[in-house]
């Protein structure tokens, strides 16, 4: 049975019908915001895919069919783009079955060595993006996406602009609130500093810090009876100017929340990519990468099983429930193919 397309508004509804000679569309998601999203079968392609149609403005973003250009393993592959009308434009990718990053944190817990790995990916596609003259603006979970357990490409290129020979460009057009740094607030102008912010915030989440999605979780006790009194777009622009304040005054990541076994290193990265000014932060992408590599091998590496466990070439410690209060366990540990230890022992 096709898929009932007359929500769509016109223009769209046209494209997607055209569309469908080749694409059986047999989903449309309402994830994240920005758009419309289709999933379906190309028959050309002999493969699902997804066809994100979005704000383009002919004036913001870049060129829609220049997105199928980029060209690269750490970006999710764009098979086609083009602009329907002055305002309106299309993307297509594959689908990606394993879902994004935020189906991946709530499956997963990640250890302090493969969040370095989730995000080293991340910069690299960031990196390219940038070396091509694009800022993304909309690095977040939603729009990172799983090709396998341990593979992870940027996807979503509906908030893409190009960049000046300055490395920033003028943007009218918004993008996801919780994740815009705060020049983009008051001076409408985004910087590569800013894909860098992002990326120091999905880092956080990576590791395991709260970053709540409804707005109403952001509000003081007080607030919340306010919201709870406005309805529509009254009570979505309150809980907007309570977020945006919180942003402007750099107190949007709650760092108490990181678990206890979080290295300082990784949190100063955080706070370097986040930081509230531009000349704070890494000066660019590469920067950030490179100090990425640099801590990996010297940082405790922690795994996140049924209990938090520390590697060591030849031990390893966990934290487990002991009497009321917490223990740490310690074994030698042997290789499988010599009879690994189970966790037996030693608790103080």
């Amino acid at each position: 049975m096709a898929l009932d397309l007359s929500p769509l508004p016109q223009s769209i509804r046209l494209k997607a019908e055209e569309l469908s000679r080749d694409i059986e569309f047999f989903n449309i998601i309402d994830k994240g915001a920005n758009g419309y999203v289709l999933i379906g079968h190309n028959n050309l392609l002999n493969r699902n895919v997804v066809v994100k149609f979005y704000f383009w403005g002919g004036g913001d973003h870049a060129e829609p069919a220049l997105l199928a250009n980029l060209d690269s393993e750490h970006i999710l592959k764009v098979h086609h783009a083009e602009s329907i009308n002055k305002d309106d434009a299309f993307f297509m990718t594959p689908y990606c079955a394993s879902g994004d990053l935020d189906d991946a944190l709530v499956k997963h817990k990640f250890g302090t060595v493969e969040a370095i790995d989730v995000l080293s990916q991340i910069a690299a596609g960031a990196s390219f993006l940038h070396g091509n003259g694009y800022l993304h603006r909309d690095l977040k979970p939603s729009n990172i996406f799983c090709l396998s357990d341990d593979r992870f490409v940027i996807g979503d290129f509906g908030s893409v602009v190009v960049q000046n020979d300055e490395g920033y460009a003028k943007t009218s057009t918004r993008h996801s609130l919780l994740y815009r740094p705060p020049e983009e607030l008051d001076q409408k102008c985004f910087y590569r500093q800013g894909d860098i912010y992002q990326l120091g915030m999905v880092f956080y989440q990576v590791l395991g810090g709260y970053l709540p999605y409804h707005e109403r979780d952001w509000l003081t006790d007080k607030e919340k009876k306010k919201y709870d009194g406005l309805a529509g777009w009254d009570q979505q622009g309150f809980a907007t100017s309570i977020i945006g304040s919180r942003i402007a005054r750099s107190r949007i990541l709650d760092y108490s929340t990181l678990p206890g076994w979080t290295p300082t290193a990784l949190m100063t990265i955080i706070r370097k990519c986040c930081a509230k000014a531009l000349g704070d932060r890494y000066s660019s992408v590469a920067d950030l990468a490179a100090k990425l590599n640099n801590v990996r091998s010297k940082i405790p590496e922690w795994r996140i099983g049924e209990y938090p466990v520390l590697h060591r070439a030849k031990k390893r410690f966990r934290i487990v429930p002991h009497k009321g209060d917490f223990a740490i366990e310690k074994v030698r540990w042997r290789p499988v193919e010599e009879g690994a230890c189970l966790f037996a022992g030693n608790s103080f």
